[in-house]
């Protein structure tokens, strides 16, 4: 059914609900290929809270892919080093045991990327003067009060700050409006997990922590005695918060008032009461589940509206951005007209299978799920793989990277570029575009490539010099004669070992397969 556009409604390709993280990096991954989006995010600012600490080496790969990494490493470079965790007396107090966040293990032989470790703030501000930079209609104090999807638009009733109501007509709108998400209840999509873990209070404050850390490269700390709890601050030791949990059928949650409060973080932080100001209190539910789908019609969800997890392991940030890279890359080809809209039909078996494999690693981790088996931080992060045609049953969803071999559903290989310092394979993927990775005897299949797309509008053909191919002893996967097809988002589609057969009318098969359509 389609719906008379109304004088006055503002008209976008995508709208996305949600100004954090994810769909700030939405916005970005987006306008960076060209599609104009509009994002609307109910809050005048970027939450003053602190989130996310660690942004492991795949989510600044995709920050790399739109400029975005150099400004994040540069913010990091200028801040004290903070890379390990304690279990504490106190923070002041006597160190119990010290250990290295797993997310600053050297990743180099696996990506162009370290990770990041940088305040979940500061990383949006800069996500979204990207996104500003890269034309991303971005507007803050901006709220969704309804919408409905009529089939090939929906249609969306925003207010502004001053409560005046206006219309957005959008082909597609991605709902990343976090865990209470008025768009995925309006849709009755159900939850599959445990929603309500347990209860955390949360109390925000201010104090001088220099003398406390006495120089240590800390980023967090936990205590266990009299109460457990998380301590966190900001980079410039002077902001943080005290986090306990708590049984509200034991304990009244108003009973956390300001006198209680303040003897709380003193005696986590072995800091006089005095010398400590509570800037306030905050009691949130701890969850672990999956949204049990992730598409409606034109709305997706993703980010914390798709899936929670427990804050263990930093998978949370990363698992959202993540979908996004996935859904803007699809989006991107859909909307330049390279795939049919039929696309989009992967984007939940997809993610969705990474959000039960990464909520079920964070709960191990945070102690709910006894005897699960627990992967490495590398194998969750960054090694996973995508349910597609003609990926090996027999690989697991996620292993160590170091074994990829150019599998189908895995991400494309990193090995530095020949002669071009800091470059990667990876960077052969570029503006959203599909890349004919072709072995050094791979000529057949870049005139395929080149009779499949005459004028180069979508796909890009590379052959690997054979000095490469060689030192490198196929670590790519392709081989002299061979070829990977990969997808803007960097993962591998199709794999063939040789060309002596047709190449022409098995690259047309691959490629109009991955785009779900068929040959003009």
């Amino acid at each position: 059914m389609s719906i008379a556009h109304r004088p006055g409604t503002l008209r976008t390709p995508v709208l996305i609900v949600g100004g954090s993280i994810v769909g700030a990096s939405a916005a970005l991954f987006l306008a960076a290929r060209g599609i104009v989006p509009v994002l609307v995010e109910k809050h005048p600012g970027i939450s003053k809270r602190l989130r996310a600490k660690v942004f492991y080496p795949r989510t600044m790969e995709a920050y790399r892919s739109v400029g975005a990494d150099k400004d994040i490493y540069a913010r990091q470079a200028v801040l004290p080093p903070a890379d390990h965790a304690a279990e504490v007396a106190s923070l002041a107090g006597p160190e119990l045991r010290r250990w290295q966040l797993p997310a600053v293990a050297d990743f180099g032989a696996v990506s162009p990327c370290p990770s990041a470790l940088l305040g979940q703030g500061e990383v949006e501000e800069i996500v979204r003067a990207h996104g500003l930079a890269a034309g991303a209609d971005l507007r803050w104090g901006h709220r969704l009060v309804g919408f409905e999807d009529h089939g090939e638009r929906v249609l969306a009733r925003i207010t502004d700050p001053d409560g005046r109501e206006y219309r957005i007509e959008a082909e597609y709108l991605l709902a990343a409006d976090g865990h209470g998400s008025g768009v995925r209840e309006r849709l009755e999509i159900g939850r599959t997990g445990e929603p309500g873990l347990t209860h955390v209070m949360e109390i925000g404050y201010t104090a001088d922590l220099r003398a406390a850390l006495a120089g240590r490269r800390l980023a967090m700390a936990w205590t266990d005695a009299p109460e457990r709890a998380f301590l966190t601050w900001n980079a410039a030791y002077g902001r943080g918060a005290v986090s306990v949990n708590f049984d509200p059928s034991r304990t009244d949650p108003a009973s956390f008032d300001g006198p209680r409060n303040a003897a709380l973080v003193s005696r986590a932080l072995g800091i006089p009461a005095a010398r400590i100001s509570v800037t306030g209190v905050r009691s949130w539910l701890m969850g672990g589940w999956v949204a049990d789908r992730y598409r409606a019609g034109r709305v997706f969800l993703l980010g914390d509206a798709a899936h929670v997890t427990p804050p263990a392991g930093g998978f949370g940030a990363n698992t959202g951005i993540q979908d996004a890279w996935n859904l803007s890359a699809k989006l991107v080809s859909v909307l330049r007209g390279d795939a049919d809209p039929a696309l989009l039909d992967d984007y939940e078996p997809e993610r969705r299978a990474v959000g039960v494999l990464t909520v079920t690693q964070a709960m191990a981790r945070a102690g709910y799920r006894a005897g699960a088996e627990t992967l490495s931080e590398a194998a969750v992060a960054i090694g996973y793989r995508y349910p597609m045609i003609g990926a090996d049953p027999a690989l697991p969803l996620a292993d160590e990277p170091q074994r990829w071999r150019g599998e189908i559903g895995s991400r494309l290989v990193h090995r530095p570029l020949p002669g071009d310092r800091g470059s990667s394979t990876l960077d052969l993927v570029r503006e959203g575009r599909y890349l004919l990775l072709a072995g050094s005897d791979g000529q057949p299949w870049l005139r395929a490539a080149r009779t499949l797309d005459r004028y180069g509008a979508f796909l890009d053909a590379v052959a690997l010099p054979a000095e490469y191919a060689a030192a490198q002893d196929d670590s790519l996967g392709t081989g002299d004669r061979g070829a990977l097809l990969v997808r803007p988002d960097h993962v591998i589609t199709w794999r063939a070992d040789d060309h002596r057969d047709d190449a022409v009318g098995r690259l047309s098969e691959a490629v109009w397969r991955t785009l779900t359509r068929r040959p003009a």
